[in-house]
């Protein structure tokens, strides 16, 4: 498999002006059996990337004669299908960011860790093996188009198995002929559309569509469409629509649709991440930018300021970590990598050593934690570690949106063979507006006074999954009178023994 995907894709270029960067990386791609060749500066790689040969670059930002990003812009103007993997240190992070708004596929920092170069190179491979066969397959579909004027018994079976819906209808609209993709898209399982008029179907073809693909014979016609499918899902539907001429015979109509739903789910997820990583570790960078110019400089008064300063630089860091962190296992909850080391815990020992690893913010904070456990010895069969993950969460939200002298209450019960976990807290609650949307990607719930947390968003949405990966459910319910909120977490309780 990996032949052939270097066979499509050709060899990989390495864009650095440093001998042992040059040799590092390229050791490493050639140990996983690729070709890699070498270019010492942006205007050589620009030469050999002329002819189109190479569709993979990993290329060093800050290079002696061009900065990287304006490579990666020429680069694509010659071939925007170019796969570039940008390689940076801390120090150009934010530099790092703009080029993937230029249009880098991915980006490595110094010092170079092994597996992430082969991690992202493999992607990038496997993204343009993805391009080259969807570029073939477009090929392939317009071809077969021009093929079907005729519809010999070979054309009807490609006509049958391509994954795009495709229609053929008269001049007066009655569906003469529909794939199995089509009647997916327009109609309840196994429904009849074959013989009815496509206006029967309820797709929302744009005003004069149909006239327009009869006018202009031959050529294809395309729309952008909003449609709510039987089954009540939403799809973006790109519309190809062609007059298929038949000499004498009365004309006939082409209509092809693409579901373009999961590409745009993809753009928005792409964008999602940007936008948060670009505003998430810009402010902690900064920051710590600043602190370390200041200690450069020794522009600080006493010992304590040092102090100070060093404690705040921790602080920071630990933010950028745990964002990564969190980015990180979003990617593996929702690639299906992460794996759950299960073993029989007791409940209330894991609850207070969560409720125990959070008394110095909560102390800070002057609000007090409280166990009330209904039912004694709960047992789970859990993950620990992605237990306390969820625990700690949910903890260090209640004791962030509660008031000074407030309660953040955990209630620990078991009934019908599931166990329950009740986090509540003495906050204002959530808005009925955001109850639907605090468990997304991204989004930071709004509480007192317009607040919204500080954090990345990705909190709830992680811990919903992680649940969700236990067999169990977690909900948000709101306490008696509209003050403060409660999250509850239910899972199948375990048993003595369990493995």
């Amino acid at each position: 498999m990996l032949a052939e995907k270097m066979h499509q894709t050709g060899p990989i270029l390495i864009v650095d002006d440093e001998q042992f960067f040059q040799d590092l990386l390229s050791g490493i791609l050639r140990e996983q059996g690729y070709e890699v060749h070498v270019a010492g500066s942006g205007e050589e790689a620009l030469r050999v990337c002329e002819n189109g040969r190479y569709k993979v670059v990993v290329m060093d930002l800050v290079l002696p004669d061009i900065l990287g990003t304006k490579v990666l812009i020429r680069m694509r103007e010659k071939d925007p299908d170019i796969a570039v993997v940008m390689v940076t240190a801390y120090a150009s992070m934010e530099s790092a960011i703009e080029a993937l708004k230029a249009g880098a596929y991915d980006y490595i920092k110094k010092p170079i860790v092994r597996e992430d170069l082969i991690h992202s190179v493999n992607r990038a491979i496997e993204r343009q093996h993805l391009s080259i066969q969807n570029q073939e397959l477009n090929r392939q579909l317009e071809a077969r188009l021009e093929e079907m004027k005729s519809m010999s018994r070979e054309k009807e079976e490609v006509f049958r198995i391509l994954d795009e819906g495709l229609i053929i209808m008269g001049a007066d609209g009655r569906i003469y002929d529909l794939n199995p993709r089509a009647a997916n898209l327009l109609g309840p399982e196994n429904a009849p559309l074959a013989g009815t008029l496509f206006s029967q179907t309820g797709f929302p073809l744009p005003d004069g569509f149909l006239a327009e693909v009869q006018k202009e014979d031959g050529h294809p016609i395309r729309a952008t469409v909003e449609y709510t499918d039987p089954q009540g899902e939403g799809h973006e539907i790109e519309l190809v629509g062609l007059a298929l001429s038949r000499g004498n015979s009365p004309p006939r109509l082409l209509l092809g649709f693409r579901d373009l739903t999961s590409i745009r789910d993809l753009q928005k997820t792409r964008e999602e991440f940007l936008a948060i990583v670009s505003h998430d570790l810009r402010s902690p960078l900064t920051s710590l930018k600043g602190f370390i110019e200041i200690l450069l400089n020794e522009d600080y008064e006493s010992e304590e300021k040092l102090k100070e300063y060093l404690g705040i630089l921790d602080s920071e860091a630990d933010r950028m970590i745990a964002l990564i962190e969190e980015l990180l296992d979003l990617g593996r909850l929702e690639s299906g990598r992460m794996k759950l080391r299960r073993e029989t815990l007791s409940l209330p020992e894991l609850v207070t050593y969560a409720m125990r690893s959070m008394e110095g913010l909560s102390g800070r904070k002057g609000v007090l934690l409280e166990m009330d456990l209904v039912h004694g010895g709960i047992l789970v069969h859990a993950d620990r570690g992605r237990m306390l993950q969820v625990l700690i969460n949910l903890l260090s939200n209640a004791i962030r949106f509660s008031p000074e002298g407030g309660k953040v209450r955990t209630t620990l019960r078991e009934k019908d063979g599931f166990a329950f976990i009740e986090v509540c807290d003495d906050g204002p609650g959530v808005p009925a507006e955001e109850r639907e949307l605090i468990f997304e990607k991204y989004h930071r719930a709004e509480r007192d006074g317009g607040e919204r947390g500080k954090g990345s968003g990705l909190g709830l949405a992680i811990a919903r999954k992680i649940i969700e990966l236990h067999g169990g459910r977690i909900a948000l319910a709101d306490k008696e009178e509209g003050r403060g909120c409660c999250f509850i977490i239910r899972m199948a309780a375990g048993k003595a023994g369990d493995k």
